[in-house]
């Protein structure tokens, strides 16, 4: 093997093993939050109740629920193992920026890129994130390393073999990840502005013919589910901070006008000394990839319904990276000055990063997890249970029960009714308290998840621009304290965690 192919594998295995490293730190501190829950409680179904519940809803994300109904059963639903599939996923997708930025340039380039991109906010945001996110990124940038390599493979069948890989990565990234087909007019604008790799236009064209016919069926069924997302806001005024900020500088604004000013005095001075192969090779792949997926989903979020979520083109961040790898090392001549630019970069991230690995790092500072845990050290065999509702939660309080079951064994649960693994709905619906099934009166002790106490309204926007507002709230001013007040029970004890609130009631004496 040539001494250079050998010391670019170390660069990306190198890189890969930090961004590892500094993705996993501190992954088990965050509290799970909706979305993560859903991911438990969906790979933690058997593989024909998670069939069943894709037919009807979160096909979208089936491939990785289907990958984590595995990864889970190995390895348990800890908040640091759910989150490790995302942080391994960061460290294939770190090496593979630094692969493709030494194709496309030169060593340097790819390991200064491969740097970049294991500090983007976004990228340390996906890393601690138990969904399917980190896996996008990494499918987008390997996809892109077989476009890049397959024109220069020698021989007319490894070139078919080649694109024969393309076309089965590009299969399993839309099926990881519908708006990965985007990368396929990425592509197609790469092609055509590479002078060198045009010859490759028919291999290339029926990759991506196959690739898109494999994953046509897939592609159906989420456009069938498509209502799933109607929460999604449409565009307004906040859609400039989303773009210029939460979509790959989430947390980290200081870092947002670091990286502008960067790619602005870069494109100075290539303005002035003129630019290079290098140059216009990297920019032929990075700004279709920064490009295209964004507009693509902010025109259909005008012309047909609102799609675009900053989250949702996270896969765009290794373009980002390329862009100020690029940049550093046009305006840094010497590995001291782009070692010292880097640290002024690494500086301005600590805080988004410390902030995404607090304990209520997640959308609301939700704390299932929290309150889990407070579950499986209080609550005994024969207690009852019931989970309430809380104005920022979209579905109920049971989501504390989904992230470990396990805490809730041998319980009376008074509200379950048929199961969502049983309907093939996402969530299970609550029983009305009423319900004389299970009658209130024969508790000796009740525990009721609901929401936190509020005196006044509280509103919340998330980087999404959801709006929540929170109203008021008064546990002994609800119907429900008044149901368990006729049934002859009393608030013994009351915790309050950061968004969630646990009352234990008994019989009164």
């Amino acid at each position: 093997m040539p001494e250079s192919v050998r010391t670019r594998r170390w660069d990306a295995l190198l890189v890969g093993v930090l961004a590892v490293v500094l993705g996993a730190a501190g992954s088990w501190i965050p509290s799970f939050w909706y979305d993560e829950v859903a991911t438990l409680h969906s790979g933690g179904r058997s593989p024909s109740d998670l069939w069943r519940m894709l037919g009807n809803i979160d096909a979208v994300h089936g491939l990785y629920y289907a990958g984590m109904h595995y990864w889970l059963g190995a390895f348990g639903p800890s908040e640091f193992s759910a989150r490790l599939p995302s942080a391994l996923a960061v460290g294939a997708a770190a090496a593979g920026v630094v692969v493709l930025g030494a194709r496309l340039g030169t060593r340097r380039l790819g390991v200064v890129s491969g740097v970049v991109f294991v500090l983007l906010p976004r990228v340390g945001w996906a890393a601690v994130e138990a969904r399917g996110y980190a896996l996008t990124v990494a499918a987008a940038v390997w996809l892109t390393v077989i476009l890049v390599a397959a024109p220069t493979v020698r021989g007319r069948w490894r070139r078919a073999a080649a694109w024969s890989g393309y076309a089965v990565a590009l299969a399993v990234s839309i099926v990881l990840f519908a708006y990965l087909a985007t990368m396929i007019a990425a592509h197609l604008l790469t092609l055509l502005a590479r002078k060198e790799v045009r010859s490759s236009w028919r291999g290339w064209s029926v990759a991506a013919a196959a690739g898109t016919a494999g994953a046509a069926p897939f592609l159906a069924v989420v456009r069938a589910q498509s209502g799933q997302v109607g929460w999604i806001p449409p565009l307004d005024s906040h859609l400039p901070r989303a773009l210029a900020e939460y979509q790959w500088f989430v947390g980290a604004p200081g870092f947002a006008v670091a990286f502008g000013v960067l790619l602005v005095v870069a494109a100075v001075v290539t303005a002035t000394r003129g630019g290079d192969g290098t140059w216009r090779r990297v920019l032929a792949v990075a700004v279709p990839w920064t490009v295209v997926p964004t507009a693509a989903l902010l025109i259909y979020s005008v012309v047909e319904s609102p799609m675009y979520l900053d989250r949702y083109v996270a896969f765009t961040t290794p373009a980002a990276a390329l862009l100020g790898g690029l940049a550093l090392t046009r305006i840094t001549a010497r590995w001291w000055t782009t070692t010292l630019t880097v640290a002024v970069f690494a500086a301005l991230v600590v805080p988004g990063y410390l902030a995404q690995r607090g304990p209520y790092a997640k959308p609301s500072g939700m704390d299932f997890s929290e309150v889990n845990r407070f579950a499986g050290e209080h609550l005994r065999p024969g207690d009852c249970v019931l989970f309430g509702a809380a104005a920022w939660n979209p579905a109920s309080q049971r989501l504390v029960e989904d992230v470990r079951p396990a805490a809730f064994d041998g319980v009376r649960d008074l509200g379950a009714g048929r199961t969502a693994a049983s309907e093939g709905s996402l969530w299970e619906l609550e029983r009305a308290v009423t319900d004389p099934v299970e009658p209130l009166a024969s508790c000796q002790a009740l525990w009721y998840f609901t929401d936190q106490e509020r005196d006044a309204t509280r509103t919340v926007r998330h980087t999404s621009n959801e709006l929540w507002t929170l109203p008021p709230h008064h546990f002994e001013d609800t119907a429900q304290f008044a149901e368990f007040t006729r049934a002859g029970l009393r608030i013994e004890d009351r915790w309050s965690f950061n968004v969630t609130q646990v009352v234990l009631l008994r019989p009164q004496r």
